[in-house]
């Protein structure tokens, strides 16, 4: 059953109006179909529109315009500004138009898959039928609604998760996802990790979390799929240890994963053979932690893509791109592309920040990586050791066979870098016409300086890149998270 009221408008004909009787005078149209991408169950869309003209000299009056499915359909149309399923008599005058809107609310289907929904909306004009297609396909979805995980369990993936407000995992709980599992964000949801999260997906079932828009940005004329800022981002909290992400693809938060200060003897996080992309703000914050990033893309933000205060870090095989675009209502990041540092701020009950604190960086490796963006200045790497107010804090950094966007030489912090240079990626712009119709591709192109510059000892840790790929058998190991394949 759905919400839709059918309303029919009565208009009493004006027969002075010299309308054509005219057979041949048809209505054109804007669009012939009208398609959504895949719809959540029981949830409104978001609207689209086409035009009706009147392309002739004289006007028309358009008997009936109908939902061929009536109020059973599951969708609704608003005729130049009345909502309704079918309405009656529609003056269009010579050469004018009208606006038709439409959106949809499906039924659950108890499928397991997207079921194909179509319509028509009818227009009969002088006993001439003419119709646009309406298409939808409808999936079924768990909804939830600021959910508290209280117990340890593991969520089945037979359809996406839909969530509001909040999704909460209590202190001492462990939440596993499978393969494949999927979560659409609604604007203003986050995650919130208090106990344990564990998300193992595959390379063919990777675990998606993203955000609930599925039609396009009509300002920019890209997917909602590639927007930044639609929902909040992950949160661990202090209790939060022993995290595991491997083959998870986080995108378009208004941040990424942020973590509270902690233990950093005990792991917060391993992440694998998985991307955190897309962010309004820092993609990944940490402080005094432990996290152990492997095979991953950490790419496309507002701000930095790592910021780092004490704690230990390890990433190997990791592409750390900021090419957040530079579409006008996004603005572009003029911020290092990673900062590390050996103090924080500890705040008032507030909020605001007091005296700075000793944040021992105890290790922060980065190996076989790539650390790169298009602003050359204001990204590069930003290595702040407080030398004055902390001079005895361990401030310890590594660089080993990475190409990086840093002022740098090889000495005892960087070995066997490439310092400033391009390393060429296939895609990293949003800016033209076919940018917008492709993802970013931060896979490295033919002629790119970073081929074989990986330390072929470390790429045996990782024999295969993200992308399942050899690293090894042909004895060329690139940084980063995507090893070059000639298709």
């Amino acid at each position: 059953m759905t919400a839709f009221q059918l309303v029919v408008l009565y208009s009493c004909t004006d027969h002075s109006v010299d309308y054509s009787r005219n057979p041949g005078d048809v209505l054109a149209f804007s669009a012939d179909t009208i398609a959504f991408d895949t719809i959540l169950s029981s949830v409104n869309t978001p609207t689209r529109g086409f035009i009706v003209y009147n392309p002739n000299p004289k006007p028309l009056l358009i008997s009936s315009i109908a939902l061929s499915g009536g109020k059973q359909s599951g969708f609704n149309i608003n005729v130049d500004g009345v909502a309704g399923t079918a309405f009656e008599n529609v003056e269009i005058g010579a050469n004018d138009s009208l606006y038709v809107f439409v959106n949809a609310k499906l039924e659950d289907n108890n499928a397991v898959s997207p079921v194909l929904y179509l319509d028509y909306i009818v227009f009969t004009t002088n006993s001439n039928q003419q119709r646009v297609v309406l298409q939808a396909y409808g999936q079924d979805a768990y909804i939830w609604r600021g959910k508290i995980i209280e117990t340890s369990e593991m969520l089945p993936n037979d359809k996406p998760y839909l969530i509001y407000d909040s999704l909460e995992i209590k202190e001492g709980v462990t939440l596993t996802l499978q393969e494949g599992t999927v979560f659409y964000m609604h604007p203003g949801a986050s995650i919130q990790v208090r106990g344990t999260l564990i998300a193992q997906g595959a390379m063919d079932k990777r675990i998606v979390i993203r955000g609930d828009r599925m039609d396009h940005d009509y300002m920019v004329n890209i997917p909602y799929d590639r927007v930044p800022g639609q929902w909040g981002g992950i949160r661990f909290a202090e209790t939060s240890f022993d995290n595991e992400l491997d083959y998870v693809w986080i995108r378009n938060g208004s941040y990424g994963l942020s973590f509270d200060s902690s233990d950093p003897e005990r792991l917060k996080l391993k992440i694998k053979n998985s991307v955190v992309t897309n962010v309004t703000g820092n993609l990944i914050v940490a402080e005094n932690c432990h996290i152990e990033g492997e095979n991953c893309e950490f790419s496309n933000s507002r701000y930095a893509l790592l910021q780092l205060a004490g704690g230990k870090y390890r990433f190997v095989h990791c592409t750390l791109a900021n090419c957040y675009p530079s579409v006008k209502q996004w603005q572009y990041s003029v911020n290092p592309t990673v900062t590390l540092s050996n103090k924080t701020y500890a705040t008032d009950a507030a909020g605001g920040l007091q005296a700075p604190v000793a944040a021992p960086l105890l290790q922060a490796d980065f190996m076989n990586s790539i650390i790169w963006s298009p602003n050359l200045q204001s990204g590069k790497i930003q290595l702040q050791p407080d030398t004055d107010d902390f001079p005895d804090t361990p401030f310890n950094c590594h660089f080993h066979h990475c190409l990086l966007l840093h002022d740098g030489i090889n000495d005892d912090r960087f070995t066997a870098c490439v310092f400033n240079e391009n390393p060429l990626f296939v895609n990293t712009s949003l800016t033209d016409d076919e940018a917008r119709s492709i993802p970013y591709d931060f896979r490295l192109d033919s002629m790119s300086l970073a081929r074989g510059i990986a330390d072929p000892l470390i790429a045996q840790e990782l024999p295969v890149d993200m992308n399942g790929i050899s690293r090894i058998q042909d004895e060329s190991a690139d940084p980063g998270a995507y090893q070059y394949h000639n298709e």
